[in-house]
């Protein structure tokens, strides 16, 4: 049987939310399966369907995802809306200025993933300026290994 792929796909301003993509994969590099890490610029999208988890990050800016992670998501939405992703894993993860400008961006992850796309979403995970990046990075850490027990399900 060939080895489960992961990809962890982000788009980091500051350097918050790459601290937390970074984290989430080495939780992951534990395990037998292949996992990949990738900045939304540099991604092709025409991969997407290759991974059986795909765990998506971004800023919160106004509530919202990032201009450049909604351009992954509207591309992914037209390219693979007919189902290509349904049943896999989504993982979704943010970092926000509040707790809810954080919750609400979540929000908008897991309509994209889950409803748009039909896979199976891990409730995500967010940071909220002001927290200690060692509790963040235990916290990314966990949520890891929570979506690869998702995937080998």
């Amino acid at each position: 049987m060939a080895s489960k792929k992961v990809l962890v796909l982000y788009y980091s301003g500051s350097g918050n939310t790459k601290k937390m993509a970074k984290a989430i994969v080495e939780a992951m590099k534990s395990t037998p399966m292949s996992v990949t890490l990738e900045d939304v610029g540099k991604f092709d999208i025409s991969l997407l369907p290759k991974y059986d988890g795909i765990v998506l990050g971004s800023p919160t800016y106004f509530s919202n995802v990032t201009w450049q992670v909604k351009k992954v998501i509207d591309e992914s939405i037209v390219h693979y809306g007919g189902g290509k992703l349904r049943g896999k894993v989504a993982g979704i993860f943010t970092s926000a200025g509040t707790s809810r400008d954080g919750k609400d961006c979540l929000k908008m992850l897991e309509i994209a993933l889950g409803f748009h796309h039909g896979m199976k979403v891990v409730e995500g995970i967010l940071r909220v300026d002001g927290e200690s990046d060692k509790e963040v990075e235990k916290r990314c850490q966990e949520y890891g290994k929570k979506i690869l027990k998702e995937i080998e399900k």
